[in-house]
């Protein structure tokens, strides 16, 4: 029987010729349905219309694998972050879930590269000036050489980041608890102990870290009170690591000199998020990943990886690949 795999994207705003190319030449259905973003019944029927899906941001919870599992075999994450997906409980439904590590890092630490230099030299505002007929319509900024990075989190993103630094004259601070290779010659970096040393001793701090129970608001005011009052914070990993409140009182107050945000903790925002009215901070639509490149990386990884798993093998990707014994 051929094969069903929905995709949860408008084929009008990503281009997916890639797969509609590789699924046609593997004989499957193909799906291409856009959701509301935690739409749990529109997640079940499409769903059950489904052998593999490709997730991007419907809720795959309890309640939506248990009603599934007897349909769809596996799940595959149009990204690295899978927050969207309970794995505990697709463990326990006997699907196993993937992810394409490594596809978008070039572009989301571009993106961070992009507002670590805007915030220090406030492109936007000039550009913005600029189109209002305002010359000139600088802001004297700061610049990057000399400052020093802190990274929290060194996975795919982290080290695509400290690459694209290195024309610059920076220090950069690392701190992640799970990584094993803390080479500092090999890195070029320097590893510190813990997370305070890198907000006390930033001037600008980038997260990438993953939206776990663990670090969901982790970053708050205890962290921005540790900060240097002319420090940045940046972040393009997930909107949920930062506790917002704390965030617009430390922006409010000068705890720090401003922000640069590709995510926010709840998007699209509301219009009246103070975030989006303050001159120190510039929010981008999560715009990380969006180049065309990860767009072929990523959708490259995901059709090899359900050609593979429909003919009988577990794909490296599987982020619980004990679901094959259970």
């Amino acid at each position: 029987m051929k094969k069903t795999v929905w995709l949860n994207l408008d084929e009008n705003k990503v281009d997916v010729t890639y797969l509609d190319k590789r699924f046609a030449e593997s004989g499957y259905e193909f799906i291409k349905c856009p959701i509301d973003t935690g739409d749990e019944e529109k997640t079940i029927e499409m769903g059950k219309k489904a052998d593999a899906v490709i997730s991007t941001w419907e809720p795959w919870n309890e309640r939506t694998l248990e009603a599934v599992k007897d349909k769809v075999q596996y799940i595959v994450r149009y990204g690295a972050g899978t927050d969207n997906i309970d794995i505990p409980a697709a463990t326990r439904a006997g699907i196993p879930v993937g992810n394409v590590p490594g596809a978008n890092s070039a572009a989301v630490a571009e993106t961070a590269m992009l507002h670590i230099l805007n915030v220090g030299r406030r492109f936007a505002h000039c550009v913005e000036g600029v189109r209002k007929g305002i010359w000139p319509s600088t802001i004297t900024g700061t610049e990057l050489d000399g400052k020093t990075v802190g990274l929290l989190g060194f996975g795919h993103i982290g080290k695509q980041l400290v690459r694209m630094m290195k024309g610059f004259d920076v220090k950069v601070l690392v701190y992640d608890a799970y990584i094993q290779d803390k080479d500092s010659e090999k890195w070029g970096v320097t590893f510190v102990e813990n997370q305070d040393e890198i907000f006390k001793n930033s001037d600008i701090v980038s997260l990438h870290i993953p939206l776990t129970e663990e670090t969901q608001g982790s970053i708050n005011k205890e962290k921005f009170a540790l900060m240097k009052k002319s420090a940045y914070l940046i972040n393009t990993c997930r909107g949920g690591v930062i506790n917002e409140e704390d965030l617009i009182e430390a922006l409010k107050t000068g705890q720090i000199a401003g922000a640069g945000l590709d995510v926010l903790c709840q998007e699209p925002p509301k219009k009246d998020n103070p975030l989006l009215q303050m001159e120190n901070v510039f929010v981008t639509s999560h715009m990380g990943a969006a180049s065309l490149e990860s767009e072929h990386r990523s959708q490259v990884i995901i059709a090899d990886c359900i050609d593979e798993f429909f003919s009988g093998k577990m794909p490296y990707n599987v982020k619980n690949p004990e679901v094959k014994n259970s």
